[in-house]
Order: C-alpha cells, then sequence, then structure tokens
C-alpha cells in the first residue's frame, strides 16, 4: 500500500470528486507518506522507510511545519511527536507545541 500511494502521488479527492463533499484533502497527500513511511519503520525496523521518511521530510513540509493540532487531515504534529522519539533525529522536537 505504502509502495502504491508513493508511486501514484495525488490527493485522493482529486479522482473521487464527491469525496470533496464530505472529506477534501487540504494539506494533500504528503504527510500521510510520510506518517506511514515513519509508522512503518517503527513497526519493522527497515532503514529503508527511515531513509524515505529523512529524505523527504524537508521537501514534503515535515520540518518546517510548526503545528500544533493533529487531524485526519494534517499530520505534520503526529510526524513530529513521533520522528523526535526515534534515534538521533530530536531536532523535529523543536517544533512540537504542546498547549
Amino acid at each position: 500500500m505504502f509502495e502504491f500511494g508513493d508511486k501514484y502521488k495525488g490527493k485522493y479527492d482529486d479522482s473521487v470528486g464527491v469525496a470533496k463533499g464530505y472529506y477534501a484533502s487540504v494539506s494533500g497527500y504528503m504527510d500521510e507518506l510520510l506518517w506511514a513511511a515513519i509508522w512503518l519503520y517503527k513497526a519493522t525496523q527497515k532503514d529503508q522507510y527511515l531513509n524515505y521518511f529523512v529524505d523527504k521530510a524537508h521537501d514534503f513540509g515535515g520540518t518546517t511545519w510548526a503545528i500544533n493540532e493533529f487531524s485526519l487531515d494534517v499530520k505534520y504534529a503526529g510526524l513530529q511527536a513521533i520522528a523526535s522519539m526515534v534515534n538521533n533525529y530530536l531536532q523535529f522536537s523543536n517544533f512540537i507545541k504542546f498547549n
């Protein structure tokens, strides 16, 4: 599923137009790919997923978004929290804001 999502990048509601009326994708697909990669790394300890996360994090916005909420659409706050728990990636914790 991860490989499929990475190969065929895009917002699902662009291909399923009726979905926009119920659940529109505002943040796009990039945060979900990062979310999948970091959890796949935690589950499998396979470096390919960690490398994907690290290689794409900046381009996909994961290191620059200072967002203090997590939602079904926007995963950046969760990404930063999970990444901060992974070895040597404490720099991501600089973006976490707890209220």
